[in-house]
């Protein structure tokens, strides 16, 4: 069962030593991260969900630079001498889970990477599956605010993020995957929302009892958010 769920976003100068004046300009949102990953920590296993090409479960122990055995769902790779190539949200979850555990994240950490298929999906991420899990999810909302946005301007971005940001802060699964089911929207937005989706139907009719939306704006014309879910008395 699910403990706590953490929201944090995919922003590559989250990661130390890239693009370090975003990330002090951002001090606030790396706070925040920071700030929800902790609270993972009661857990016996975190479970990091970041979007990727295909749905894909790398085991605790496994990163880009040390791969012991192959990946669930990719069994062919140590056979061809391959390396998985980790998606950027992968990367940046890693990345805060290091920052906000200086001395070591106190739990094994499986990370999955969604493919879009909701059966695939909902599979890696229940794959393993512990007594008492976290989630840390990386997701982004709507890169399209504003002329200056890495996407084009694009005014449905505040209403989206607007329906993002409050499911979010109200702890509602149903209401977080109705938010971002329009994938066609989310594609023209921009928007990073598989991995929410992803958490909206792990928690689908057992919200969390206590919410926490710590960080919500948009900077640089991408649509950040920040939030802490958790289950009481497990």
């Amino acid at each position: 069962m699910i403990v706590g769920a953490a929201v944090c976003p995919g922003a590559p100068f989250l990661i130390p030593d890239v693009a370090e004046p975003l990330a002090r300009e951002s001090a606030a949102l790396v706070t925040a991260c920071l700030a929800a990953v902790r609270r993972l920590a009661g857990a016996d296993r975190i479970v990091l969900i970041a979007a990727g090409r295909r749905s894909i479960v790398y085991p605790a122990g496994q990163v880009a630079s040390q791969v012991a055995a192959p990946p669930v769902g990719r069994s062919d790779l140590v056979a061809r001498g391959c390396r998985p190539v980790l998606a950027v949200g992968t990367i940046v979850g890693q990345a805060l889970l290091a920052r906000a555990f200086p001395d070591g994240v106190p739990v094994p950490v499986d990370v999955v990477e969604t493919g879009g298929e909701a059966e695939a999906d909902d599979a890696a991420a229940r794959h393993g599956a512990q007594e008492r899990d976290a989630v840390l999810v990386i997701a982004d909302g709507a890169a399209t605010h504003g002329d200056h946005a890495p996407g084009r301007r694009d005014d449905r971005a505040g209403p989206f993020d607007d329906a993002l940001a409050a499911a979010l802060a109200g702890g509602d699964p149903t209401a977080l995957g109705r938010a971002c089911a329009d994938r066609d929207v989310a594609g023209a937005l921009l928007a990073v929302v598989e991995p929410l989706r992803v958490l909206a139907r792990l928690t689908q009719g057992d919200p969390p009892t206590a919410t926490d939306l710590l960080f919500r704006g948009s900077p640089y014309g991408v649509g950040y958010v920040v939030a802490s879910w958790h289950w009481a008395g497990r």
